[in-house]
Protein backbone atom coordinates (compact mmCIF):
# COMPACT_ATOMS: atom_id res chain seq x y z
CA UNK A 1 0.00 0.00 0.00
CA UNK A 2 1.39 3.40 -1.01
CA UNK A 3 1.03 5.46 2.17
CA UNK A 4 2.99 8.38 0.68
CA UNK A 5 0.38 8.65 -2.08
CA UNK A 6 -2.57 8.23 0.30
CA UNK A 7 -1.31 11.06 2.53
CA UNK A 8 -1.70 13.38 -0.50
CA UNK A 9 -5.42 12.55 -0.76
CA UNK A 10 -7.39 15.53 0.59
CA UNK A 11 -9.83 13.20 2.34
CA UNK A 12 -7.02 11.76 4.47
CA UNK A 13 -4.96 14.92 5.06
CA UNK A 14 -5.76 15.12 8.79
CA UNK A 15 -4.99 11.46 9.54
CA UNK A 16 -1.89 10.47 11.47
CA UNK A 17 0.47 7.89 9.97
CA UNK A 18 -1.04 5.14 12.15
CA UNK A 19 -4.60 6.18 11.26
CA UNK A 20 -3.63 6.18 7.59
CA UNK A 21 -2.29 2.63 7.95
CA UNK A 22 -5.63 1.58 9.46
CA UNK A 23 -7.53 3.05 6.50
CA UNK A 24 -5.03 1.68 3.96
CA UNK A 25 -5.54 -1.86 5.21
CA UNK A 26 -9.21 -1.56 4.17
CA UNK A 27 -8.64 -0.25 0.63
CA UNK A 28 -8.74 -2.55 -2.39
CA UNK A 29 -6.62 -1.74 -5.46
CA UNK A 30 -8.50 -2.26 -8.74
CA UNK A 31 -7.42 -1.85 -12.37
CA UNK A 32 -9.50 -0.20 -15.06
CA UNK A 33 -9.21 0.21 -18.83
CA UNK A 34 -9.70 3.27 -21.00
CA UNK A 35 -13.43 3.87 -21.67
CA UNK A 36 -14.57 1.71 -18.72
CA UNK A 37 -17.65 3.12 -16.98
CA UNK A 38 -16.72 3.32 -13.31
CA UNK A 39 -19.93 4.97 -12.06
CA UNK A 40 -23.27 5.45 -13.79
CA UNK A 41 -25.59 8.28 -12.85
CA UNK A 42 -28.66 7.17 -10.85
CA UNK A 43 -27.23 3.73 -9.97
CA UNK A 44 -26.93 2.87 -6.28
CA UNK A 45 -23.41 2.77 -4.87
CA UNK A 46 -21.86 2.23 -1.47
CA UNK A 47 -18.18 2.88 -2.13
CA UNK A 48 -15.84 5.68 -3.07
CA UNK A 49 -12.74 5.64 -5.26
CA UNK A 50 -9.28 7.20 -5.09
CA UNK A 51 -7.37 7.54 -8.36
CA UNK A 52 -3.96 5.91 -8.00
CA UNK A 53 -2.97 5.92 -11.68
CA UNK A 54 -4.77 7.39 -14.67
CA UNK A 55 -7.50 9.89 -15.45
CA UNK A 56 -11.30 9.84 -15.41
CA UNK A 57 -14.00 12.20 -16.66
CA UNK A 58 -17.00 13.16 -14.52
CA UNK A 59 -20.14 14.02 -16.47
CA UNK A 60 -23.92 14.35 -16.12
CA UNK A 61 -26.78 13.61 -18.46
CA UNK A 62 -28.37 16.90 -19.47
CA UNK A 63 -31.95 17.01 -20.76
CA UNK A 64 -32.67 19.06 -23.83
CA UNK A 65 -35.77 21.26 -24.13
CA UNK A 66 -38.06 18.50 -25.41
CA UNK A 67 -36.73 16.06 -22.78
CA UNK A 68 -36.37 13.43 -25.51
CA UNK A 69 -32.68 13.89 -26.16
CA UNK A 70 -30.06 13.77 -23.43
CA UNK A 71 -26.45 14.72 -23.85
CA UNK A 72 -23.52 13.78 -21.65
CA UNK A 73 -21.89 17.00 -20.41
CA UNK A 74 -18.36 16.63 -19.04
CA UNK A 75 -17.75 18.74 -15.96
CA UNK A 76 -14.29 17.79 -14.79
CA UNK A 77 -11.33 15.53 -15.46
CA UNK A 78 -9.82 13.94 -12.36
CA UNK A 79 -6.15 12.91 -12.31
CA UNK A 80 -4.12 10.58 -10.15
CA UNK A 81 -1.31 13.14 -10.15
CA UNK A 82 -3.60 15.31 -8.01
CA UNK A 83 -4.62 12.38 -5.75
CA UNK A 84 -8.24 12.98 -6.76
CA UNK A 85 -11.12 10.94 -5.36
CA UNK A 86 -14.77 10.57 -6.29
CA UNK A 87 -17.99 8.89 -5.21
CA UNK A 88 -17.45 9.88 -1.59
CA UNK A 89 -21.19 10.09 -0.86
CA UNK A 90 -21.27 6.32 -1.41
CA UNK A 91 -19.04 5.99 1.63
CA UNK A 92 -22.01 7.14 3.72
CA UNK A 93 -24.14 4.17 2.61
CA UNK A 94 -26.20 3.08 -0.36
CA UNK A 95 -26.71 6.33 -2.25
CA UNK A 96 -27.87 7.22 -5.74
CA UNK A 97 -24.95 8.33 -7.89
CA UNK A 98 -25.26 11.93 -9.07
CA UNK A 99 -22.89 11.73 -12.05
CA UNK A 100 -21.16 9.42 -14.51
CA UNK A 101 -17.49 8.52 -14.32
CA UNK A 102 -15.69 7.18 -17.38
CA UNK A 103 -12.02 6.17 -17.62
CA UNK A 104 -10.05 8.44 -19.93
CA UNK A 105 -6.93 6.25 -19.66
CA UNK A 106 -5.96 2.83 -18.34
CA UNK A 107 -5.25 3.04 -14.64
CA UNK A 108 -5.76 1.88 -11.08
CA UNK A 109 -7.85 3.08 -8.20
CA UNK A 110 -8.36 2.30 -4.56
CA UNK A 111 -11.88 1.29 -3.61
CA UNK A 112 -13.12 2.16 -0.11
CA UNK A 113 -16.39 0.43 0.73
CA UNK A 114 -19.01 1.69 3.16
CA UNK A 115 -18.90 -1.52 5.24
CA UNK A 116 -15.13 -1.11 5.71
CA UNK A 117 -15.47 2.58 6.58
CA UNK A 118 -18.20 1.82 9.12
CA UNK A 119 -16.04 -0.90 10.72
CA UNK A 120 -13.17 1.60 11.06
CA UNK A 121 -15.50 4.31 12.40
CA UNK A 122 -16.81 1.95 15.12
CA UNK A 123 -13.36 0.74 16.16
CA UNK A 124 -11.61 4.11 15.74
CA UNK A 125 -14.17 6.94 16.09
CA UNK A 126 -11.49 9.63 15.67
CA UNK A 127 -10.70 8.32 12.16
CA UNK A 128 -14.39 8.21 11.25
CA UNK A 129 -14.89 11.76 12.50
CA UNK A 130 -11.91 13.12 10.56
CA UNK A 131 -13.04 11.51 7.31
CA UNK A 132 -16.67 12.59 7.83
CA UNK A 133 -15.56 16.19 8.42
CA UNK A 134 -13.62 16.20 5.15
CA UNK A 135 -16.63 14.80 3.27
CA UNK A 136 -18.92 17.37 4.92
CA UNK A 137 -16.60 20.23 3.96
CA UNK A 138 -16.41 19.02 0.35
CA UNK A 139 -20.20 18.69 0.16
CA UNK A 140 -20.62 22.17 1.67
CA UNK A 141 -18.35 23.61 -1.04
CA UNK A 142 -20.35 21.82 -3.74
CA UNK A 143 -23.61 23.12 -2.25
CA UNK A 144 -22.30 26.69 -2.12
CA UNK A 145 -21.19 26.50 -5.77
CA UNK A 146 -24.55 24.99 -6.78
CA UNK A 147 -26.40 27.80 -4.99
CA UNK A 148 -24.31 30.39 -6.84
CA UNK A 149 -25.00 28.66 -10.17
CA UNK A 150 -28.75 28.54 -9.50
CA UNK A 151 -28.73 32.25 -8.63
CA UNK A 152 -26.88 33.09 -11.86
CA UNK A 153 -29.26 30.95 -13.94
CA UNK A 154 -32.32 32.45 -12.25
CA UNK A 155 -30.99 35.96 -12.88
CA UNK A 156 -30.28 35.16 -16.53
CA UNK A 157 -33.77 33.69 -16.95
CA UNK A 158 -35.40 36.76 -15.42
CA UNK A 159 -33.50 39.01 -17.83
CA UNK A 160 -34.32 36.76 -20.79
CA UNK A 161 -38.04 36.77 -19.93
CA UNK A 162 -38.14 40.59 -19.62
CA UNK A 163 -37.16 41.02 -23.27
Amino acid sequence: MDLTFLKKVELFKTLTQQELKTVASNLKLQKFKKDDILISEDEIGDEMFILYQGEVDISKKMSMIDDQEKIDKKFVRLKSSKADYFGEVGLLGKQKRTANCKAKTDGQLYCFRNKDFMKIAKQHPQIGMKIMMEIAQKLACHLERTNQDVLKLTTALIYALKE
